[in-house]
């Protein structure tokens, strides 16, 4: 299973024409490449969630799956004079139910983290909840904590990221994060 994904490039990709060189009112020659890695590096982007192995489509279709037979072997049951075997199956299919749904609330759990700019926005998800913070890269300090996590601190403001990430992947990214408060 991986763990996560590192880092997607949002900014789209520069057509050919563009990269000549384009003239200013002075008439001196721009490098539209130059620019263009400017564009490409204020747009990165992180997403370290967990994925999942199943659609939330697949994922109903196996939970319809597991409650037809427990209602069929219920059913069985009923006809064969064993009435309490069904109130257990209910009960199964309601405590499946409510570990299915937990689980499909908690999938989408983890962190994006975007850079625009000279500002890092991170948007942190945990089951219902969801919230933003933004940190300046001017003064941005990026360490690794013992949890297995990557601090970001900056101007006073201090959020823990990558708690799903593998150590590998979690070392690759507080490199880069470092390498970009650098700039």
């Amino acid at each position: 299973m991986n763990p996560a994904t590192l880092p997607v490039m949002r900014a789209s990709a520069v057509p050919a024409a563009s990269r000549m060189p384009e003239r200013s009112a002075d008439g001196a020659a721009q490098d539209a490449s130059a620019a263009a890695v400017t564009m490409a590096a204020a747009t990165r982007h992180w997403s370290l969630q967990a994925r999942c192995s199943l659609t939330p489509r697949q994922f109903g279709l196996c939970f319809a799956a597991l409650a037809l037979v427990s209602a069929l072997v219920a059913t069985l049951f009923w006809l064969l004079g064993a009435p309490y075997v069904a109130f257990f199956s209910g009960l199964e299919v309601l405590l499946l139910g409510l570990a299915f749904g937990w689980h499909a609330c908690h999938a989408a759990d983890g962190e994006q983290l975007s850079l625009r700019g000279s500002r890092l926005h991170v948007e942190h998800r945990a089951g219902l909840r969801h919230w933003r913070s933004a940190l300046d890269l001017n003064g941005l300090r990026v360490a690794e904590t013992d949890d297995g996590r990557i601090e970001l601190c900056s101007h006073g403001h201090a959020l823990r990221v990558g708690g799903r990430l593998a150590a590998a992947r979690r070392r690759q990214l507080a490199a880069e994060l470092r390498r970009l408060a650098l700039n």
